[in-house]
């Protein structure tokens, strides 16, 4: 039996759990009760509190040993690497957002079942047979698995446009372009890096960055049908939020411009208005910071080259949007 509020635990509190946490506390539906990660609890606390790009948060915020008190609430605060040894159940736990980035296989999240929690849902894309659900395209399809990944916020972005696309006029191939803000797995300056690439030695404040992006496995996970017959590159560059998706689509059939628009709008009204906006303003990536909609498709710069090459523009907060989303599927795991 549910309690009255969805009790929610964060195991991981970097970016993505940060911005989860915001969210939560302003979303009647969830209860926020605890947190877990490996830096001290000053240090979450702070961080928490302030935020470079989201700016001070709106309550008041007191840390008394392991407890964060927020507006009179109180969450617990854990700092434990290994799962099995995380002993949850006195808090009756309904979700566990894992957002650690490294347990991506649904054995590494069994031990969180075993110490409390009823559910969790991982961060990013499995590494294994996980199911996988993004909100607004298989969500319905939930069918009470007790640890589920919520995919890529890449891919959150990029699915939902190229399901509206590939239903209406046949996507034969493509090729996806990000221009990703810079992350805390880059450089903030010239040094080593435990990756294989290494273009990742390099300042991310200083350098524009192509890298290897895997958001096309996780988006062909939706459309078999595409595999192998899709590319994405991540090209970072030195901003701290915001990513603008140039995505090059080579479709079954000619269109126009206009008829692309025409169908996205429509689509989007009818059946994608909780994750997808459009805009007919040419915008820079500040405007976007803080956007909840998984993507904000630039209608204007809508391009169909020889009758079949099409070309769609759409920016995306990968940061608060995506934890947008991660709640919105907390909601739907917790209620079941």
């Amino acid at each position: 039996m549910l309690s009255e509020k969805i009790r929610v635990f964060i195991n991981g509190f970097g970016r993505i759990g940060r911005s989860a946490a915001r969210i939560l506390l302003e979303d009647e539906r969830f209860e926020l009760i605890g947190i877990n990660d490996l830096y001290s609890f000053e240090q979450m606390a702070y961080l928490f509190q302030y935020d470079s790009v989201y700016s001070g948060l709106r309550k008041g915020i007191e840390l008394q040993e392991d407890r964060l008190i927020v507006s009179g609430k109180t969450i617990m605060l854990f700092s434990e690497p290994n799962p099995e040894k995380m002993d949850m159940k006195a808090l009756s736990i309904d979700i566990v957002l894992q957002c650690t980035g490294i347990f991506l296989e649904c054995q590494s999240n069994e031990p969180l079942l075993e110490n409390g929690a009823r559910k969790v849902i991982v961060s990013a894309p499995a590494s294994d047979s996980m199911p996988t659900y993004i909100y607004g395209i298989n969500h319905q399809e939930y069918d009470n698995e007790p640890i589920i990944s919520n995919s890529s916020c890449s891919a959150n972005a990029i699915v939902p446009i190229f399901k509206i696309v590939d239903d209406a006029f046949g996507i034969e191939s493509a090729m996806m372009s990000m221009y990703h803000s810079y992350s805390v797995y880059q450089n903030l300056l010239d040094a080593k890096h435990h990756s294989k690439d290494i273009r990742r030695t390099r300042s991310s404040t200083q350098n524009i960055l192509p890298l290897m992006s895997s958001a096309a496995e996780a988006v062909t996970c939706f459309f078999p049908h595409l595999k192998g017959l899709m590319y994405a590159k991540s090209i970072r560059v030195p901003v701290p939020a915001v990513t603008l998706y140039e995505l090059h689509i080579q479709l079954s059939q000619s269109v126009t411009s206009e008829e692309v628009n025409s169908r996205l709008t429509e689509e989007i009204a009818l059946h994608y208005s909780e994750i997808l906006d459009t805009t007919m303003y040419i915008d820079a990536s500040d405007s976007y910071v803080g956007n909840p909609y998984s993507a904000v498709i630039n209608l204007p710069v809508t391009t169909v080259v020889e009758r079949d090459l099409l070309r769609i523009s759409a920016w995306q907060d990968n940061e608060y949007s995506y934890a947008k989303r991660l709640i919105d599927m907390a909601f739907v795991a917790g209620s079941r």
